[in-house]
């Protein structure tokens, strides 16, 4: 087979303040899909977004939502600009930017590499896609870390990943656990690429993949989880907290991701509020991973920098 070729357009947009940076990739989400956030210069807190839609898509009213969401985030949209890529070799632009990842017990690779998975290690075939989760950002890593930590203390029955992106989370959990995952995204994309990955993965009969806003779904309500995995943003994880809570069943535990080290304040108020106590942080490179569990009188452990590894029983089945 020749090389895969493809035309694709871009929109590049420089913003001021992490926050904003964030609602400006959230908005463009919900349009484009693929969409990557990056510092670019930490000093001045400026941040470039790159959205990758299938078509042509900025015009004046998507200007004017974008600058209006920086600004209530707090910061401002320094430019934006959209342009038509050149044909490239995308595959061979993934097989360079997705190399293999040793994650804790995890080793996540692309269905390019060829290799062995090392011995001991959990495999998990993920491609970069439509949608978030190769492992190679901070809070997914973060997320896998801290699952991996739980894995080693306690048994967990009834898993749920809350906007599953690739499905990457519920994958790990299904693998690790040996439970069924009920894997649920707003966007229905994401869902689409996390069970064409639960499948690649022999998990089809194992992850069940829901389209839902949150935990409105009549199916993810169906009973209560005893671990709940969240690696979405700040905002909408603050505002999930009264149904979350409500969610988790008693002694159960969920792990929130997506946020960065300034935004904690703003997400553990919510969740303290509902009851859950703050067990554990996993700072990597300013994203933290936060480990909650119901009740109160929960411990801290973890810090700043970079870190790397080394009542009634929840009813079973979906």
């Amino acid at each position: 087979m020749g090389p895969i070729l493809s035309v694709t357009i871009r929109i590049a947009a420089e913003v001021a303040g992490a926050e904003a940076a964030l609602a400006v990739a959230a908005a463009l989400d919900e349009l484009a899909g693929a969409v990557s956030a990056f510092e670019i210069d930490e000093s001045a807190a400026r941040w470039r977004v790159e959205a990758y839609p299938p078509a042509p898509l900025l015009d004046a009213a998507l200007d004017v939502r974008l600058a209006l969401a920086a600004v209530v985030a707090g910061g401002r949209l320094i430019e934006i600009g959209e342009e038509r890529l050149p044909e490239r070799d995308w595959l061979q632009e993934n097989r360079r930017a997705f190399p293999p990842l040793r994650i804790g017990r995890f080793f996540v690779f692309g269905s390019h590499w060829r290799g062995r998975p090392p011995a001991g290690a959990i495999p998990i075939e993920i491609d970069a896609a439509t949608a978030f989760g190769t492992g190679e950002h901070p809070s997914t890593a973060g997320c896998l870390l801290a699952l991996d930590a739980l894995a080693r203390r306690r048994r967990f029955r009834r898993p749920l990943d809350l906007g599953t992106g690739s499905g990457i989370l519920a994958i790990a959990a299904a693998k690790l656990l040996h439970r069924k995952v009920l894997a649920s995204d707003i966007d229905a994309g994401s869902v689409r690429v996390a069970a064409h990955h639960a499948r690649r993965n022999g998990l089809a009969g194992s992850v069940r993949t829901l389209c839902a806003a949150g935990l409105r779904h009549r199916v993810a309500r169906r009973g209560r989880y005893d671990l709940v995995l969240a690696n979405i943003l700040a905002r909408p994880l603050a505002l999930l907290a009264r149904d979350l809570e409500q969610a988790i069943a008693p002694g159960g535990v969920a792990v929130l991701a997506g946020l960065l080290r300034r935004q904690e304040a703003q997400v553990l108020a919510a969740y303290r509020a509902q009851g859950l106590a703050l067990e554990r942080r996993l700072v990597i490179e300013g994203w933290s991973t936060l480990t909650l569990r119901t009740g109160t009188g929960g411990t801290v452990s973890g810090g700043r920098g970079r870190t790397r590894p080394n009542g009634r029983s929840p009813r079973r089945g979906w």
